[in-house]
C-alpha cells in the first residue's frame, strides 16, 4: 500500500489530469493492492473449463437478450445475400443485413464481430445458426487457451534488465477529435424507433396558408 500511495502521489504531481482519470476509473478495478478478490489463474482456468456452452457465458447472455428483441422485428428477403429488417412498419428503423459478409447497416455487426439484433432476426428467417456468425474469439475454447500457460512468481534473484528498468512508461498520446464532443450516447435504429415518436406535420391551406382546412374548403 505504501508503494502504491507514493507512486500515485508522484503521478498527481506530474499529471493531475491523469491522476483524476485514474481515480474516477476506480482503483479497485486496476490495482492489485486495492482489488477485493483474488487474481488466481488456476481458478479462472477451471471456471473456463467448466463452461459446457460453445460461447462464453457473457456472450451467451448478450445474444439471449438480442434474440428476445429480434422477435419484434419484421424480416423480408431482398436477394440471396441481403435481408431487410425493420421494426414494425416504420421506415426509420430499416436496416439491411448481409449474412455472407457479416455486415449490417447499423454497423454493430462489423464492430463487435457478433450478430446484432437485426442479424439475428435475419439469421432465424434464413435458417442460419447465429453461433456461426460469431467470431471464434468468443468461443469457450479460446477462453480456456488464455489460461493454459502458467504464471510463475517473480524471481527476486533474477535482476531486471537495465533496458527495462531505465525505460520510462508514459501515458499514451491522445489526439482530441475535431468538433464539439458528444454528450449523449448514439442510439441504435431500434432504440430510435422505440423511443422516438414521429411528429405529424400539420397541414396548411395552399391558398391562405392557414391550418385546419385545405384549398377546397377555404372561404377565400
Amino acid at each position: 500500500m505504501s508503494d502504491f500511495t507514493a507512486i500515485f502521489e508522484e503521478i498527481e504531481a506530474i499529471n493531475p489530469a491523469l491522476h483524476g482519470y485514474l481515480q474516477r476509473a476506480d482503483v479497485r478495478l486496476w490495482t492489485r493492492v486495492h482489488f477485493p478478490g483474488e487474481r488466481w489463474f488456476p481458478e479462472r482456468r477451471e471456471d473456463a473449463r467448466s463452461q459446457p456452452i460453445t460461447l462464453t457465458r457473457g456472450v451467451e447472455k448478450l445474444l439471449y437478450g438480442r434474440v428476445t428483441a429480434a422477435r419484434d422485428l419484421t424480416v423480408q428477403r431482398i436477394d440471396d445475400h441481403h435481408t431487410e429488417v425493420k421494426y414494425g412498419s416504420s421506415s426509420e428503423s430499416l436496416n439491411v443485413v448481409n449474412l455472407v459478409e457479416r455486415k449490417c447497416t447499423c454497423r454493430r455487426f462489423e464492430r463487435e464481430i457478433l450478430p446484432c439484433v437485426h442479424a439475428i432476426a435475419a439469421a432465424e428467417y434464413n435458417n442460419v445458426c447465429r453461433i456461426s456468425l460469431c467470431s471464434p474469439y468468443y468461443n469457450s475454447a479460446y477462453l480456456v487457451s488464455a489460461y493454459t500457460e502458467s504464471v510463475l512468481p517473480a524471481d527476486s534473484a533474477q535482476p531486471v534488465p537495465e533496458i527495462v528498468a531505465n525505460q520510462p512508461c508514459l501515458p499514451p498520446s491522445i489526439r482530441q477529435q475535431s468538433g464539439r464532443p458528444k454528450k449523449n450516447m448514439m442510439k441504435s435504429a431500434l432504440e430510435v424507433a422505440l423511443n422516438k415518436k414521429r411528429l405529424r406535420k400539420e397541414h396548411t391551406c395552399s391558398r391562405c396558408r392557414q391550418s385546419g382546412h385545405n384549398a377546397k374548403t377555404c372561404l377565400m
